[in-house]
Protein backbone atom coordinates (compact mmCIF):
# COMPACT_ATOMS: atom_id res chain seq x y z
CA UNK A 1 0.00 0.00 0.00
CA UNK A 2 1.38 3.39 -0.93
CA UNK A 3 1.44 6.29 1.47
CA UNK A 4 -1.44 8.74 0.77
CA UNK A 5 0.98 11.66 0.43
CA UNK A 6 3.31 9.96 -2.06
CA UNK A 7 1.51 11.21 -5.18
CA UNK A 8 1.20 14.69 -3.68
CA UNK A 9 4.95 14.72 -2.95
CA UNK A 10 5.73 13.53 -6.49
CA UNK A 11 3.58 16.36 -7.86
CA UNK A 12 5.48 18.86 -5.73
CA UNK A 13 8.84 17.56 -7.02
CA UNK A 14 7.53 17.73 -10.59
CA UNK A 15 6.47 21.36 -10.10
CA UNK A 16 9.95 22.17 -8.75
CA UNK A 17 11.50 20.57 -11.86
CA UNK A 18 9.21 22.51 -14.18
CA UNK A 19 10.52 25.89 -13.02
CA UNK A 20 14.08 25.56 -14.43
CA UNK A 21 12.88 24.15 -17.78
CA UNK A 22 10.19 26.80 -18.25
CA UNK A 23 12.46 29.03 -20.41
CA UNK A 24 13.25 26.04 -22.66
CA UNK A 25 9.56 25.18 -22.92
CA UNK A 26 8.72 28.80 -23.79
CA UNK A 27 11.38 28.95 -26.53
CA UNK A 28 10.26 25.61 -28.00
CA UNK A 29 6.64 26.84 -27.94
CA UNK A 30 7.62 30.06 -29.75
CA UNK A 31 9.55 28.03 -32.31
CA UNK A 32 6.47 25.91 -32.94
CA UNK A 33 4.20 28.94 -33.32
CA UNK A 34 6.54 31.09 -35.43
CA UNK A 35 8.53 28.68 -37.59
CA UNK A 36 6.95 25.23 -37.41
CA UNK A 37 10.56 24.00 -37.10
CA UNK A 38 11.96 21.63 -34.47
CA UNK A 39 15.62 22.63 -34.17
CA UNK A 40 15.23 24.23 -30.72
CA UNK A 41 12.92 21.48 -29.50
CA UNK A 42 15.41 18.79 -30.56
CA UNK A 43 18.42 20.71 -29.25
CA UNK A 44 16.86 21.11 -25.80
CA UNK A 45 15.85 17.44 -25.88
CA UNK A 46 19.48 16.47 -26.53
CA UNK A 47 20.76 18.84 -23.83
CA UNK A 48 18.41 17.50 -21.16
CA UNK A 49 19.19 13.90 -22.19
CA UNK A 50 22.71 14.42 -20.78
CA UNK A 51 21.59 15.16 -17.22
CA UNK A 52 22.11 12.15 -14.92
CA UNK A 53 20.25 10.85 -11.87
CA UNK A 54 16.73 11.55 -10.63
CA UNK A 55 17.25 15.27 -11.33
CA UNK A 56 17.68 14.52 -15.04
CA UNK A 57 14.60 12.28 -15.03
CA UNK A 58 12.55 15.03 -13.38
CA UNK A 59 13.74 17.78 -15.73
CA UNK A 60 13.12 15.64 -18.83
CA UNK A 61 9.60 14.79 -17.61
CA UNK A 62 8.87 18.49 -17.05
CA UNK A 63 10.27 19.52 -20.45
CA UNK A 64 8.32 16.89 -22.37
CA UNK A 65 5.17 17.68 -20.35
CA UNK A 66 5.44 21.23 -21.68
CA UNK A 67 6.45 20.48 -25.27
CA UNK A 68 5.05 17.17 -26.57
CA UNK A 69 1.56 16.98 -28.08
CA UNK A 70 0.55 15.15 -24.90
CA UNK A 71 2.62 13.99 -21.94
CA UNK A 72 1.69 12.94 -18.43
CA UNK A 73 3.73 14.40 -15.60
CA UNK A 74 4.08 10.85 -14.25
CA UNK A 75 6.73 9.57 -16.68
CA UNK A 76 10.30 8.33 -16.53
CA UNK A 77 12.56 9.22 -19.46
CA UNK A 78 16.01 7.67 -19.01
CA UNK A 79 19.49 9.14 -19.47
CA UNK A 80 20.44 9.75 -23.10
CA UNK A 81 16.87 9.28 -24.33
CA UNK A 82 15.48 11.87 -26.73
CA UNK A 83 12.27 12.63 -28.58
CA UNK A 84 13.26 13.70 -32.09
CA UNK A 85 9.82 15.20 -32.86
CA UNK A 86 7.36 17.03 -30.65
CA UNK A 87 4.38 15.21 -32.20
CA UNK A 88 4.37 12.39 -29.67
CA UNK A 89 2.19 11.30 -26.79
CA UNK A 90 3.44 9.77 -23.56
CA UNK A 91 0.94 8.24 -21.15
CA UNK A 92 0.92 8.16 -17.36
CA UNK A 93 3.44 5.86 -15.67
CA UNK A 94 5.22 5.21 -18.99
CA UNK A 95 8.89 4.50 -18.48
CA UNK A 96 11.84 4.17 -20.83
CA UNK A 97 15.46 3.22 -20.25
CA UNK A 98 18.64 4.87 -21.44
CA UNK A 99 19.54 5.87 -24.99
CA UNK A 100 16.15 5.50 -26.66
CA UNK A 101 15.24 7.57 -29.73
CA UNK A 102 11.53 8.29 -30.13
CA UNK A 103 9.90 9.97 -33.15
CA UNK A 104 6.18 10.34 -33.84
CA UNK A 105 4.84 7.90 -31.27
CA UNK A 106 1.78 7.35 -29.12
CA UNK A 107 3.02 5.53 -26.03
CA UNK A 108 0.18 4.38 -23.80
CA UNK A 109 -0.12 4.39 -20.01
CA UNK A 110 2.04 1.95 -18.09
CA UNK A 111 4.28 1.08 -21.05
CA UNK A 112 7.78 -0.12 -20.07
CA UNK A 113 10.51 0.43 -22.66
CA UNK A 114 14.02 -0.99 -22.25
CA UNK A 115 17.26 0.78 -23.16
CA UNK A 116 18.39 1.55 -26.72
CA UNK A 117 14.88 1.17 -28.17
CA UNK A 118 14.16 3.05 -31.37
CA UNK A 119 10.70 4.15 -32.43
CA UNK A 120 11.18 6.09 -35.67
CA UNK A 121 8.19 7.78 -37.25
CA UNK A 122 6.96 4.75 -39.17
CA UNK A 123 8.69 2.81 -41.91
CA UNK A 124 8.10 5.12 -44.87
CA UNK A 125 9.77 8.35 -43.76
CA UNK A 126 11.75 8.90 -46.95
CA UNK A 127 9.39 7.41 -49.54
CA UNK A 128 6.68 9.08 -51.58
CA UNK A 129 3.19 7.62 -52.11
CA UNK A 130 4.50 5.42 -54.96
CA UNK A 131 7.27 3.99 -52.78
CA UNK A 132 10.12 5.89 -54.45
CA UNK A 133 12.91 7.61 -52.53
CA UNK A 134 11.88 11.21 -51.91
CA UNK A 135 13.35 14.28 -50.26
CA UNK A 136 10.02 15.08 -48.59
CA UNK A 137 9.51 13.45 -45.23
CA UNK A 138 6.40 11.40 -44.53
CA UNK A 139 5.76 10.56 -40.90
CA UNK A 140 3.49 7.92 -39.42
CA UNK A 141 2.68 7.66 -35.73
CA UNK A 142 3.71 4.37 -34.14
CA UNK A 143 1.40 3.42 -31.26
CA UNK A 144 2.37 1.27 -28.29
CA UNK A 145 -0.65 0.01 -26.35
CA UNK A 146 -1.23 0.33 -22.63
CA UNK A 147 0.79 -1.96 -20.38
CA UNK A 148 3.12 -3.28 -23.09
CA UNK A 149 6.75 -4.17 -22.41
CA UNK A 150 9.40 -3.42 -25.03
CA UNK A 151 12.73 -5.25 -24.69
CA UNK A 152 16.21 -3.77 -25.01
CA UNK A 153 17.32 -2.74 -28.48
CA UNK A 154 13.95 -3.31 -30.14
CA UNK A 155 12.97 -1.26 -33.19
CA UNK A 156 9.28 -0.46 -33.60
CA UNK A 157 8.13 0.48 -37.10
CA UNK A 158 4.49 -0.58 -36.67
CA UNK A 159 1.78 -0.54 -34.01
CA UNK A 160 2.10 -2.68 -30.89
CA UNK A 161 -1.21 -3.59 -29.23
CA UNK A 162 -1.99 -3.36 -25.51
CA UNK A 163 -0.50 -5.80 -23.01
CA UNK A 164 2.18 -7.04 -25.44
CA UNK A 165 5.75 -8.16 -24.88
CA UNK A 166 8.30 -7.34 -27.59
CA UNK A 167 11.50 -9.33 -27.15
CA UNK A 168 14.92 -7.72 -26.94
CA UNK A 169 16.33 -6.89 -30.38
CA UNK A 170 13.03 -7.49 -32.18
CA UNK A 171 12.25 -5.45 -35.30
CA UNK A 172 8.50 -4.87 -35.50
CA UNK A 173 7.48 -4.24 -39.13
CA UNK A 174 3.80 -5.28 -38.98
CA UNK A 175 1.11 -4.58 -36.38
CA UNK A 176 1.27 -6.71 -33.23
CA UNK A 177 -2.09 -8.04 -31.95
CA UNK A 178 -3.14 -7.20 -28.38
CA UNK A 179 -1.69 -9.37 -25.59
CA UNK A 180 0.86 -11.10 -27.82
CA UNK A 181 4.53 -11.94 -27.40
CA UNK A 182 6.72 -11.22 -30.44
CA UNK A 183 10.40 -11.58 -31.25
CA UNK A 184 12.89 -11.83 -34.09
CA UNK A 185 13.84 -9.81 -37.16
CA UNK A 186 11.35 -9.29 -38.60
CA UNK A 187 9.27 -9.85 -35.48
CA UNK A 188 6.79 -12.70 -35.53
CA UNK A 189 4.22 -13.82 -32.98
CA UNK A 190 5.82 -16.27 -30.54
CA UNK A 191 2.72 -16.57 -28.39
CA UNK A 192 -0.75 -15.40 -29.35
CA UNK A 193 -3.16 -13.42 -27.21
CA UNK A 194 -2.87 -14.46 -23.59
Amino acid sequence: MTHPYRRWLKGLVFAACFVPVLPLVALAWLEKRLTRGEQLFTGFSQLLALLPSRLGVGLRAAYYFGTLDECSWETNVGFGTIFSHRHARLGARASMGAYCVIGHADIGPGVRIGSRVSIPSGKRQHLDAAGRLSSSERFDTVAVGEGSWIGEGAILLAKVGYGCIVSAGAVVTTAVPDRSVVGGNPARVLRGPR
